[in-house]
């Protein structure tokens, strides 16, 4: 909101005349005609809280509310004598358009200021005691709905939206999840990077019960609040220490070597290969690397054996169902 300082300056009696011209409209309920004095005012470097207070006004009475909110946000970051008073509107408008969650976040870290005037932390304080219940109800219902969408999608066989709506559910109380969870661990049509994620969740909260999941015709029974996360599994990070020498010596060979590991998990995680299988998976991790800077088909190399080309078999069918995902 801070003007340039070639703005031209109005002469004491045009600012005077245009800022009866402003409030006049307003309180005609002219809102259009009293936004446009209001602009042309702070345009022309007049500043006083009452014009910005004029111009909000103005937007959201002709409801544009977003507007109004950037402005709004734009005033916060200039962090002026005004600041308090800002966030005050601020949470005020996001609590009338509904955005309680918002409110929420806002009020909670503006009143860990101890600088607010009293009587505006009396307001912020009472605003946060109205908003907290329509909070939860607000929550609750999101969840109602995500939940109602996540059944539809897993009973089409949607992956996508599977996949969309399970990411939502980061930060997210899962426990009303739970036995729909379990029946999408087990299913075979669910996506296994989807499954992937679920096991996270779980984790996450700290899921205390045993899990059945279902990938590849082979199934696997864990306790997710036991279970090592993917990016700690016992062969995730042996295999990390085997490739440490690429790290300092060819960073993008182990960068990609990386990504290649971590979409392998992706997919087949809480599943992994055995620890004896370690050196020739990170024989096929560096062959398909190699590949990839040579442009050779490393698959039809007769040199190499009928074990490392089965499993660089394996590892490339793996990337294709990590990214038929991405592809739907």
């Amino acid at each position: 909101m801070k003007q340039e300082s070639n703005k031209i300056i109005f002469f004491p009696k045009q600012k005077e005349e245009i800022e009866h011209n402003a409030f006049f409209a307003m309180k005609e309920k002219k809102f259009d005609k009293g936004l446009r004095y209001f602009e042309q005012l702070i345009d022309h470097g007049v500043n006083d809280k009452d014009i910005i207070l004029g111009k909000l006004t103005c937007l959201i009475e002709l409801g544009r509310e977003r507007e109004a909110e950037d402005m709004c946000e734009e005033l916060i970051a200039e962090k002026d004598e005004n600041f308090f008073s800002y966030i005050n509107i601020y949470a005020t408008l996001l609590f009338q358009s509904h955005k309680h969650k918002d409110v929420a976040q806002l009020l909670e870290e503006t009143l860990g200021y101890k600088e607010i005037p009293e009587t505006l932390k009396s307001q912020l304080e009472k605003l946060y005691d109205v908003n907290q219940p329509l909070v939860d109800e607000q929550i609750e219902q999101e969840a109602k709905i995500t939940k109602r969408e996540l059944v539809q999608a897993f009973d089409k066989d949607d992956h996508l939206a599977q996949w969309h709506l399970v990411n939502h559910l980061q930060n997210t109380d899962i426990r009303p999840y739970i036995i729909l969870f379990e029946e999408m661990l087990q299913n075979e049509n669910v996506h296994p990077v989807i499954k992937t994620v679920i096991v996270g969740l779980l984790q996450a909260q700290s899921i205390d019960q045993m899990f059945k999941i279902s990938k590849f015709g082979s199934e696997m029974m864990i306790n997710p609040s036991q279970f090592p996360y993917m990016n700690e599994h016992p062969f995730r990070l042996k295999l990390r220490q085997e490739l440490t020498d690429f790290e300092q010596d060819n960073p993008i060979f182990y960068q990609l070597s990386e990504q290649i590991i971590d979409r392998f998990f992706q997919v087949s995680y809480p599943f992994s290969p055995e620890i004896k299988e370690l050196n020739i998976f990170k024989d096929a991790v560096i062959s398909i690397v190699k590949s990839s800077f040579e442009q050779n088909v490393i698959v039809e190399d007769k040199n190499i054996s009928t074990d490392l080309r089965a499993m660089i078999n394996q590892i490339i069918e793996i990337e294709k169902i990590y990214f038929s995902i991405m592809d739907e």
